[in-house]
Order: structure tokens, then C-alpha cells, then sequence
């Protein structure tokens, strides 16, 4: 499955692409598992959790072929990750 890699690519970009929209407009406000949040964060935080455990599993699973896209992905992911901790303010380390 030689397009796998370029899916996973292509999610960690829009997950990217969405946090941006998601910092800089705003949208509908609901009630999810007991706290409130807007409406696209749902996705989002989805994704942050499941990708980069699927681009770590790929990576590990297959050492010996290209993984070069899985790599990418993975540090989109961080970058999202990043971008996330800044908005929502949280510091890991103080």
C-alpha cells in the first residue's frame, strides 16, 4: 500500500491547516463530555491523539522501507502539537 503514507501525509497537513483556522476564527460553542468547547476543536483533538501514534506504529513496523513521508507526517504532528499548547496556554514544564 504504497498510498498509505501520502493519506496519512495529507491528514496531518489538514489537521495543521485546521488548528490555524481553529486559533484565528471563531466558531459554534457546544457541550462535549462534560466541558465546553467550539465545535472544530473536535477533529482536531482527534487527530493530534490518533496520527502520530499511527506514523510511530508505521515507522516501527517497517524499518526498512522509505519512511520518509511517516517522518513528515510525524513532525506535523509536533508542530500541531506545538501550536495547540500555545493557544490553549500550557505549560508542560514549569
Amino acid at each position: 500500500m504504497t498510498t498509505k503514507n501520502k493519506i496519512y501525509l495529507f491528514l496531518s497537513l489538514f489537521i495543521l491547516l485546521l488548528t490555524f483556522v481553529a486559533i484565528f476564527k471563531n466558531f459554534q460553542t457546544i457541550h462535549f463530555i462534560g466541558f465546553e468547547t467550539e465545535i472544530i476543536w473536535i477533529p482536531i483533538w482527534i487527530g493530534v491523539v490518533i496520527l502520530p501514534l499511527i506514523n510511530l506504529y508505521e515507522i516501527a513496523s517497517n524499518p526498512s522501507d522509505f519512511n520518509g513521508y511517516y517522518w513528515i507526517s510525524l513532525v506535523l504532528n509536533l508542530l500541531t502539537i506545538i501550536f495547540i499548547l500555545r493557544y490553549f496556554k500550557i505549560e508542560l514544564f514549569s
